[in-house]
């Protein structure tokens, strides 16, 4: 299983312990998933921007807020207190004219969950396998009803909620945009995904939005 973060895969991983279903459950969780030919890949994912929200949101939780993982991260904490929120980020990340602002890039790249994207798990591991090898994409828009689909389980968790942070969600038109244009690759995997009919036409449009 591929548990790209921020994407609900503790979730999926508590579901499959309650039904026993774990035995022979390889997971890739802040790592590159490793390439074999006789594997087959379970992958949990998201829409990127969204995504990209909660990774934020949840690192200034722990790193800012509650300062348990204020050190666990050269850089992290004095880029979250220096931005705020993503939406002040991402509208840093392109000048006006459209000309990439390296250094805010660099300092999106410091946050966990941020540097590991859905690019980082991902992009070696579509240009190497071929598509019947993803077994399934569990999408966290749908989340419990893909849990039930793929393995025949109801979900009764929610693992790492972060629901109080969801007032320093709001992005602006233009930082929307930057943040698209910045997790560009992101949106490509999830369409090579969705062209080998991995995922349902409705969340695939949920995830480009």
């Amino acid at each position: 299983m591929v548990h790209i973060g921020k994407c609900g895969g503790a979730t999926v991983k508590a579901a499959l312990r309650d039904a026993g279903m774990t035995d022979g459950l390889r997971v890739f969780h802040v790592s590159v998933p490793i390439f074999r030919k006789d594997t087959r890949y379970i992958i949990v994912a998201r829409n990127p921007l969204n995504r990209a929200i909660s990774a934020f949101n949840w690192r200034y939780k722990l790193v800012v807020v509650d300062g348990t993982q204020r050190d666990r991260f050269p850089g992290e904490y004095e880029v979250l207190t220096r931005y705020g929120s993503l939406a002040v980020l991402g509208t840093a990340l392109f000048d006006a004219d459209g000309t990439p602002n390296h250094g805010a890039a660099r300092d999106a790249r410091r946050i966990h969950h941020i540097r590991e994207d859905i690019d980082f798990y991902l992009s070696r591991l579509l240009n190497r396998c071929l598509p019947n090898q993803i077994e399934a994409v569990l999408m966290q828009e749908s989340l419990d009803m893909d849990i039930e689909r793929v393995f025949g389980v109801r979900n009764n968790h929610r693992i790492h909620d972060n629901r109080d942070m969801r007032g320093n969600s709001t992005l602006s038109s233009q930082a929307r945009a930057n943040l698209m244009r910045f997790l560009h690759r992101d949106y490509e995997a999830l369409t090579r995904l969705y062209a080998w009919g991995k995922i349902e036409r409705e969340n695939y449009i949920k995830a480009l939005n």
